[in-house]
């Protein structure tokens, strides 16, 4: 009984064997390209502090998760802590080969990295860390729903 109470559940949470596609529109093999892609224009717009791009690739409802500074509940205030403590101040670069994608299936897709973070105008990271962003498709458009920036500190060498 126990296993086929376990069994049913496995099949109802899992959607069985088969993996469901993000979008109809968008097939699994082109959606690591896709999302790199976002993903440098999310990091451009960052780095020249464009906050109307930033406003369009995050969703109002975005949750963003940071280790040393904790939660910001929607856009208007993450775009309120990157105007205050990034702008003119930091800069985001990514550490090549650690990006990985994973569809989310009728929802988007999962993207986790590494990144560094340099002073502005400086060629050094001082500090490193990693992320997981989770873009959302609406059907139509791609925007960051939720962020975890994590495991910061300083780099090996600086």
């Amino acid at each position: 009984m126990c296993r086929l109470l376990l069994l049913s559940l496995g099949l109802a949470l899992g959607g069985g064997a088969m993996a469901q596609a993000v979008h109809p529109s968008i097939p699994d093999v082109e959606l690591p390209a896709l999302i790199a892609k976002l993903d440098r224009q999310h990091w451009d717009a960052f780095n020249r502090c464009d906050i109307a791009a930033l406003q369009a690739l995050y969703a109002a409802d975005v949750e963003f998760f940071h280790d040393l500074t904790g939660r910001i509940l929607n856009r208007e205030q993450f775009l309120q802590a990157v105007q205050k403590n990034i702008c003119g101040k930091v800069q985001r670069r990514a550490l090549e080969g650690t990006m990985e994608i994973y569809p989310m299936a009728k929802l988007g897709a999962l993207e986790l990295g590494r990144h560094c973070f340099a002073e502005a105008g400086r060629p050094v990271c001082i500090q490193q860390g990693r992320y997981t962003i989770l873009w959302r498709f609406d059907g139509t458009a791609w925007q960051i729903a939720k962020v975890f920036s994590y495991d910061h500190r300083p780099m090996a060498n600086p």
